[in-house]
């Protein structure tokens, strides 16, 4: 039987975010394939390909406390013009230089100024959204961000070809023109908004914030700490896979880029699923029940020797991660009061982007001395592990506390959802 929330329309805004999204992931994914295409042929080595990956992933943990504030304290429609004229503008200088140490620093640039504009957009989206309809929503974004990023690598692959690399940051650069546009898709701030009150004491944001904000709550907090864990288990078998189908079963490069076809279609049903079932369903149990499938399917691939069954457990551990990642966002809206979502959003952004970079440092030592096979084992076994020590610590810890949203108009839906 289909919820009524299951059957309620998302709202305009939640889905021109998701269309925000879905367009400038497709330009991020396009502009860093033909980075990475551009820095092989001058042959930059490992070095330059990790410049590149540090400079898409230190400025969202430098910059946490800074994109917490302004996400809390100013109206999403005031932010996001300046910052997307900014991303803009960023990428048409890139596309007009050639030197490969000014590149990564204006890639660093440029991925300051998103790790600025996602929390901003993380809090217009849980503001845009009735509390019913969180899960619904963060799919959305999830599925668009995912397609996105399914289609930009070949976009990209075939713009370099034809046009070189500064049209391909042109095109990343026209991208962007969907951050300032869809401000205008967002409600204007109210006076309240605009009109800081000299008797009320300022409300405290940023990193430090953030992380107290999500460890205040014990659920949130094993979720997210789940979460880190996946990423980084997610980030060293990601190294080694390319060593498991080209050397462990003879592929070809052709069946690699399938599997990591399988890999996103899975993310996209899986998130499209989850969105639809959490609507009046409690966190909890669908946040162990993916992280334990992706886990599983890790143990699985690693045992067995079939490249069919290879694609069919990459699917299924894509699909539970994509259903993670919007239990994850789910727990973050219904949990989280909105004066605090936006230091929170930063916050957990800074620490899944340290998880990245632990798992790909630890890839290249464990890599280095243990077969794929043996990689997935201990990414899977680990995973599985921090499952249960948080599950062991959830029933022999204290109660759980429920706190939902608290913003006007969503007060009488969040009382109807269950307690996390």
């Amino acid at each position: 039987m289909t919820s009524a929330a299951a059957r309620t329309r998302l709202p305009g805004q939640v889905t021109a975010i998701a269309a925000a999204f879905l367009v400038s992931c497709l330009g991020d994914g396009l502009a860093i394939t033909a980075l990475m295409l551009d820095f092989h042929d001058r042959a930059t080595g490992g070095l330059g390909i990790a410049a590149l990956f540090g400079a898409m992933s230190v400025p969202a943990i430098l910059l946490a406390g800074l994109a917490g504030r302004i996400s809390d304290r100013h109206p999403a429609r005031r932010v996001l013009p300046p910052l997307g004229v900014g991303l803009v503008g960023v990428c048409a200088v890139m596309s007009l230089t050639d030197a490969v140490a000014l590149l990564v620093g204006l890639l660093a640039v440029l991925s300051g100024l998103m790790a600025i504009a996602a929390p901003v957009f993380v809090k217009a989206l849980f503001q845009a959204s009735p509390a019913p309809l969180i899960s619904r929503a963060g799919a959305l974004v999830s599925m668009a961000s995912n397609l996105g990023f399914l289609i930009g690598p070949a976009v990209g692959a075939l713009l370099m070809d034809a046009v070189g690399l500064r049209g391909v940051l042109l095109v990343d650069a026209a991208t962007y023109l969907a951050v300032p546009l869809v401000a205008l898709c967002l409600p204007a701030p109210s006076e309240s908004a605009t009109t800081a009150d000299p008797a009320r004491p300022a409300q405290q944001s940023g990193f430090l914030t953030g992380l107290r904000i999500l460890g205040q709550h014990l659920h949130l907090a094993r979720v997210v700490l789940v979460g880190l864990v996946l990423t980084f288990a997610l980030q060293v078998t990601n190294v080694v896979e390319i060593y498991l189908v080209r050397d462990s079963y003879g592929a070809t490069a052709t069946v690699f880029g399938l599997l990591t076809t399988a890999w996103a279609a899975g993310q996209i049903i899986g998130a499209g699923t989850a969105g639809r079932l959490l609507s009046e369903r409690a966190t909890a149990r669908p946040a162990a029940l993916s992280a334990c499938a992706v886990g599983a399917a890790l143990l699985t691939i690693a045992a067995l020797n079939s490249l069919p069954v290879l694609f069919v457990l990459t699917a299924l551990a894509g699909a539970a991660n994509g259903a993670f990642g919007v239990v994850r966002q789910t727990a973050l809206g219904r949990t989280i009061d909105s004066a605090g979502q936006g230091s929170a959003a930063a916050a957990h952004a800074a620490l899944l982007n340290i998880a990245t970079i632990a798992g790909l440092v630890g890839a290249g030592f464990v890599g280095a001395v243990v077969q794929p096979r043996t990689v997935y084992v201990l990414a899977g076994g680990l995973l599985l592990l921090a499952l249960a020590t948080t599950h062991v610590y959830r029933r022999t810890g204290p109660a759980p506390t429920t706190a939902t949203r608290t913003e006007p108009g969503a007060v009488a839906t969040a009382t109807a959802l269950p307690a996390d």
